[in-house]
């Protein structure tokens, strides 16, 4: 129990470490001279950025399981495009996302999954959900596949809507300490922009998405997961777990 207590501590220190310390630096707009193409960079990237990941292999909790992490993920940036929409006018080149991930086991072999992010020195927040059903539990000498739909939404931009759509075949193999995974889906992004002065069409896209990962068990409840992520915009994670 102590243990448990001290693991959610930590957690918890650390998700009131990455929330902004300051607000609207680089909160997102979109100036009047923003051409389609800009547009729909912006989109695609700022979906990669809005798309649930779970940060997770393909082996289902179990109907006793529970993980919650806090995720830290860098999503490459066109500067050229990202430059115009912040308000400071100075993008980095990489996009830091923190996000808050609980997920949850149920019966029949089924995972559910929420996220929370809040991008530092922005108005860009993030909710999403996942539905994980285990195809494959995994043994000795199998592997554990899973199928994942899940959805997320941009909140807070008032210029600028987002939605995204997903479904994800994962499959992974513990050895040990280590559970390496991999995973391949669809993304499907829907973007819209709410400035008067603006006339820009709505920008649907869909892409695939491909995923390498590995879980490290370093301690008792505790993980450390490392991952990358391959579409239109890359990125990569870090992810602090609890999971018992």
């Amino acid at each position: 129990m102590i243990k448990r207590i001290s693991a959610f501590a930590l957690l918890g220190t650390l998700l009131v470490v990455s929330l902004p310390s300051r607000a609207g630096d680089s909160d997102i707009q979109l100036p009047i001279t923003f051409g389609q193409p800009e547009f729909n960079t912006l989109v695609e990237e700022l979906g990669v950025a809005v798309a649930y990941n779970a940060v997770a292999p393909a082996e289902s909790l179990g109907i006793t399981g529970f993980d919650i992490g806090i995720v830290v993920t860098g999503v490459e940036l066109n500067e050229q495009v990202w430059n115009q929409v912040v308000s400071d006018g100075s993008a980095p080149s990489t996009l830091p996302v923190p996000k808050l991930i609980a997920r949850k086991g149920l019966p029949f072999g089924v995972d559910l999954g929420v996220s929370y992010t809040s991008v530092p020195d922005s108005n860009v927040s993030i909710i999403g959900g996942e539905l994980r059903k285990s195809l494959i539990d995994g043994s000795m000498a199998l592997p554990a596949v899973s199928l994942s739909l899940h959805t997320s939404r941009l909140r807070g931009v008032d210029d600028l809507d987002i939605k995204t759509y997903g479904v994800d075949v994962g499959v992974s193999k513990g050895f040990a300490m280590l559970t390496p995974y991999a995973s391949m889906g669809q993304l499907w992004l829907e973007g819209s922009e709410n400035v008067s002065l603006l006339n820009l069409l709505a920008y649907d896209d869909s892409m695939t998405r491909s995923l390498v990962g590995v879980r490290i068990g370093f301690m008792p409840l505790m993980s450390l997961t490392l991952q990358a992520d391959f579409a239109e915009a890359n990125s990569y994670n870090v992810k602090l777990g609890v999971d018992f």
